[in-house]
Formats: structure tokens, C-alpha cells, sequence
């Protein structure tokens, strides 16, 4: 009965949105969403990556997730040895999720974090909550032992909402995903490995 419940409240916000895109002028756009702040640091034995991700919640999704719709964030990590200013053969490719998702009758936010091995953060307001949805740290990229000192090296990310957010009835309706929606440019960070200091972008 419960989960009935909630479903029909979804419905009724989603229908209320959808409604809203057709018969509302539209808002002026925001800020781009981009991925920011990349650093890789040398732990003992791993390359270890940290990024952000900037702009990602619009105002219909922070609405959204309070009416229990769970929200996924998709991410892709690439990296590449350069010589002579051209990429090589991909040394590591990772992709992982972040999901946030509320409990009502709670009151409180969970943040689940596929990278750290689905580790689960719990959080009472939604800007904790969001803040660990767009930060990355301690990724391991790769073994230190697959690189070689004084070698250059680019890694690139990418994030993007996972279309799988919203319930199949309205996935496939246009103007509802796209007030949803965002996929960031691939952004890069060359460094060169064996400098004493992190790596980070400028």
C-alpha cells in the first residue's frame, strides 16, 4: 500500500512537470554542466584521480528527487600515454555510477557511490546530499606500475544523468528529459608521471 502510495505521487509530480514543459514558457537556460577541478596524485602504488562536476541539478531535479525519484549520475574515466603530442593505446577505461535517492518518512538523503565498492553516504540536507554526487576522490585510475617516470600522460572524464532516472512511461517524452538531461564535454588533464607535485588542472 505504501509503495502504491508513493508511486501515484510520483505519477501526479511527473504529469504536474510534464504539463508544466508544455503550456510554461521556458526558463532562460542555465550554466553548462562540466566536469571541474581535476587532480591525479601518486599514492603508494595507484594513480589516484579527483574531479567535480559543476551545475549538474536544475531546479526541476532537486524537485524531483524530493518526490522520490531516484537521480543516477553516469561517469567515464579514460587514460592515455602522449608522445610527441599524439595519444596512444588506452591504458585503463572505467565507467561508475553515483545515485542519490530520499526517504521521506526519514527525512533523509542517501547518496550510493559505485566506485568505492557501492558505498552508501546518508545526509540530512540535499546540498551535503549533492555535493558528494559531484565529487570524485580517491578513484583509482590505474597501478603506478603500468607507467613509466618522466612519460606524458592525458586522462579524460566525462559525466552524464543516466537516462535510466526516469520511469519508463516518461523516458521516451522529449521535452520532459530534456529539462532533465546534460552530458558533458570530455574534459582532460595531461601530466607527466614522476613530477614530485600533484598533477592538477589551471
Amino acid at each position: 500500500m505504501l509503495f502504491r502510495k508513493k508511486k501515484n505521487l510520483i505519477f501526479i509530480f511527473l504529469s504536474g512537470l510534464l504539463f508544466s514543459v508544455f503550456f510554461v514558457l521556458p526558463a532562460a537556460a542555465g550554466e553548462a554542466v562540466r566536469v571541474d577541478e581535476m587532480a591525479v596524485i601518486n599514492a603508494e602504488r595507484d594513480l589516484l584521480l579527483y574531479f567535480s562536476v559543476k551545475n549538474s541539478f536544475s531546479a526541476e531535479m532537486e524537485e524531483g528527487v524530493k518526490n522520490g525519484i531516484p537521480v543516477s549520475f553516469n561517469f567515464f574515466v579514460e587514460l592515455y600515454p602522449v608522445h610527441q603530442g599524439r595519444e596512444g593505446g588506452k591504458i585503463a577505461g572505467h565507467s561508475f555510477d553515483h545515485t542519490m535517492v530520499y526517504d521521506s518518512l526519514k527525512e533523509e538523503f542517501t547518496v550510493e557511490l559505485e566506485e568505492h565498492g557501492s558505498m552508501s553516504l546518508s545526509f540530512q540536507s540535499l546540498e551535503e546530499a549533492r555535493k558528494a554526487m559531484d565529487t570524485i576522490h580517491d578513484f583509482r585510475l590505474a597501478e603506478l606500475s603500468r607507467l613509466a617516470k618522466g612519460s606524458d600522460y592525458v586522462v579524460k572524464v566525462r559525466a552524464r544523468l543516466a537516462k535510466k532516472t526516469l520511469p519508463l512511461n516518461f523516458q521516451y517524452i522529449i521535452p520532459f528529459w530534456q529539462l532533465w538531461k546534460f552530458e558533458t564535454d570530455w574534459n582532460a588533464l595531461t601530466f607527466t608521471y614522476g613530477n614530485s607535485a600533484p598533477a592538477t588542472q589551471r
